[in-house]
């Protein structure tokens, strides 16, 4: 699920502005016993709220923030129901590296 979320977002940031790192390359950083997707641009978000900041960077737009009327706990059920459920939904394409989320991956 996350290789489908981030080919989606490269598909969507055509300024190439977005990059991706593995929570392992940023533990040093991140806050203790993170499990999910986290995203850095002018301040840190986690979870539901990374998912929303990242699509709006990406588009270039503030539109996904409608979503923000949802209060972030039941934003945050949905983000781990389907974190939880992720390999049944994806149909097997999560460790595919896709070539284009490949050239956009920080490495050490």
């Amino acid at each position: 699920m996350c290789n489908t979320f981030a080919k989606w977002i490269v598909k969507l940031d055509r300024r190439e502005k977005i990059y991706f790192a593995s929570i392992k390359e940023l533990e040093d950083i991140l806050p203790k016993d993170i499990d999910s997707v986290v995203y850095y641009s002018d301040d840190l978000y986690i979870r539901s709220d990374a998912v929303i900041e990242v699509l709006n960077d990406a588009t270039r737009t503030k539109i996904f923030s409608a979503f923000k009327v949802i209060p972030v706990c039941f934003r945050n059920r949905l983000y781990k129901f389907i974190a939880g459920n992720r390999h049944r939904l994806n149909r097997g394409d999560a460790c595919e590296i896709n070539s284009k989320v490949r050239k956009r991956i920080i490495s050490s």
